[in-house]
């Protein structure tokens, strides 16, 4: 049975929620913002997925919280793009093909790619819907009537700057783009420790940071420098100790990542009497370097 319900999604007797997402990992504006609030573990786990290329277009991934649960439907490849009928008809086939495998018994939608992702729902999204879910025995509310003033492929400025007003929230791909445009504007570095000088630029294979120092050539790995940034993310440093696996590296990686608005070289030690070592420290939003962060209210949900 489909019920079609004028209201707030988040007060749906229905055992699941729908959140629209992309596969990048961020959660910016509208519901899917509602709900990194109403669930952060759920967005860290999704963020994870995100960066390992776990979560793609027709995949669903569902989230159990004691109170409801989360179905995180892909109905756009990046933030930076509309959404695509076909990947809202791929998500709805593996809807149908697994609810009772995942246990749902009845699911609350909102408007497939509407929005943000720029489809219409009265001529193409509700249409599809129906096809997929009217034959289906469960409950299912669809909520058609939420639009966001802000579409963020159309306000791509606006919206990377928002999304870099909380760096503890960034998902690696969107540092990437920052160290990609910073290497194409400079590419000399000087390690702050010991003030030798070096030479940084993008590499195409393998995919990373190609680092020239005193005649050799290191290669830090992109995957490497995914595990570097959650681990910086997570903890909200970075010394030697947090990163083994890039011990050789860091003293390069450090005055390359504070060239970042959101990142800033810290001295560091475990005992007042000991020597401090250099590392990295993760601006909190309050402090960011960005000149206009913006406050964000808080949610109510009516």
């Amino acid at each position: 049975m489909i019920l079609y319900i004028e209201g707030n999604i988040f007060n749906s007797p229905a055992q699941v929620l729908v959140n629209t997402v992309n596969t990048v990992g961020v959660m910016g504006k509208g519901v899917a913002l509602d709900f990194k609030r109403l669930f952060p573990e759920m967005y860290k786990q999704y963020r994870t997925l995100c960066e390992q290329g776990s979560f793609e277009i027709g995949m669903l991934w569902l989230y159990k919280s004691p109170n409801k649960w989360v179905l995180n439907f892909p109905t756009k490849k990046h933030w930076r793009s509309p959404s695509k009928l076909e990947y809202i008809e791929a998500g709805l086939k593996k809807f149908a093909d697994t609810y009772a495998e995942m246990g749902i018994h009845s699911i609350a939608f909102p408007p497939l790619g509407c929005g943000n992702g720029q489809l219409d729902f009265e001529s193409q999204v509700q249409p599809l819907m129906y096809e997929y879910l009217r034959n289906l025995p469960i409950d299912v509310f669809i909520y058609p009537d939420k639009n966001s003033p802000f579409v963020e492929h159309l306000n791509p400025t606006e919206m990377k700057k928002w999304l870099r007003t909380e760096p503890t929230s960034l998902p690696f791909l969107e540092v990437w783009d920052d160290l990609i445009q910073l290497l194409k504007k400079k590419s000399n570095f000087t390690t702050i420790a010991q003030n030798n000088n070096f030479s940084a630029q993008i590499c195409g294979e393998p995919k990373g940071i190609e680092i020239c120092a005193s005649g050799q050539r290191y290669v830090v790995k992109y995957e490497d420098l995914v595990a570097f940034w959650q681990q910086l993310r997570t903890h909200g440093f970075s010394t030697r100790r947090i990163v083994p696996g890039i011990n050789k590296q860091i003293s390069y990686l450090i005055p390359i990542f504070s060239e970042l608005d959101y990142v800033k070289p810290v001295n560091v030690t475990e005992n007042y009497e000991q020597v401090t070592s250099i590392g990295l420290q993760i601006l909190p939003s309050a402090f960011s370097r960005s000149l206009h962060a913006e406050q964000l209210p808080l949610i109510s949900i009516d």
